[in-house]
C-alpha cells in the first residue's frame, strides 16, 4: 500500500467524518425543543429560581396527538409557551405553562419584561397528572362572553363578559373549559370560556 494512497484515504475519511458531523449538527438544530426555542435564557433562569418545584415546559410535556394537532394548525408544537404584547406596552410578554418536577401537575405564569429583569405572576395551576393535557395560548383582542356551561365565576377579578384591547391569554385543559385572562386598565381580569 503506497503512502499516497493512505494519505488520500485519510483525507477522504476526514471529509466524510466532517460531513457526518455537519449533518448531525443540522439534525440536532432542526429537532431542538420548540418550547425551549421560544424563551430567552434570562427568563428560564428567573422562572427556575422563583418556582423551584417546577421546570420550564418542553414540547413532549403534552400528548403526541395534541402536539401533532397543534402543528397541523400552524403551531410550533409547543403548548406550554405563548408570546404577545398582553399589556399594550409594546413589549414581548410571555405566558408559560410550567411543569411540576414531581407528580405531573403544572403552573401557569405570566412573565412581563421589566427594567433589569422579569415581573412574574402565577395565575393558574393544573392538578396532579393534568399538565399533559394542559395548555397556554394567546387569544386575539376582542369580546369574550361567559361559557354556556353555567360554571360559576370566582374571584373579584372574574367577569361574565370581557373585552380585551390587546391580545389575551387562554389557559385550560384540552377538551374542557378554559379561562381567558386579559389586562384591562392595568388589571388582570378573567372569565371562563369553552375550549
Amino acid at each position: 500500500m503506497s503512502l499516497g494512497w493512505i494519505l488520500s484515504y485519510m483525507r477522504w475519511g476526514a471529509v466524510g467524518a466532517g460531513l457526518l458531523f455537519i449533518a448531525g449538527s443540522d439534525f440536532a438544530q432542526n429537532h431542538s425543543d420548540s418550547c425551549e426555542a421560544q424563551m430567552p435564557r434570562s427568563l428560564v433562569n428567573t422562572l427556575e429560581r422563583t418556582f423551584p418545584g417546577f421546570r420550564v415546559p418542553l414540547e413532549y410535556d403534552n400528548a403526541p396527538e395534541d402536539i401533532a394537532y397543534n402543528k397541523s394548525h400552524g403551531g410550533t408544537g409547543c403548548l406550554g409557551v405563548g408570546t404577545a404584547d398582553f399589556t399594550g406596552e409594546g413589549k414581548k410578554d410571555y405566558v408559560i405553562g410550567m411543569t411540576a418536577v414531581n407528580g405531573g401537575g403544572g403552573l401557569a405564569v405570566i412573565a412581563l419584561p421589566k427594567k433589569g429583569g422579569w415581573q412574574l405572576r402565577s395565575i393558574q395551576s393544573w392538578r396532579e397528572h393534568q399538565r399533559a393535557s394542559g395548555y397556554v395560548a394567546v387569544v386575539p383582542p376582542g369580546k369574550y362572553d361567559k361559557t354556556k356551561s353555567g360554571a360559576a365565576q370566582s374571584g373579584r377579578d372574574a367577569r361574565e363578559s370581557l373585552t380585551c384591547s390587546n391580545p389575551g391569554i387562554q389557559i385550560g385543559t384540552i377538551e374542557a373549559t378554559g379561562t381567558v385572562y386579559c389586562f384591562v386598565q392595568g388589571k388582570l381580569l378573567h372569565m371562563l370560556v369553552s375550549d
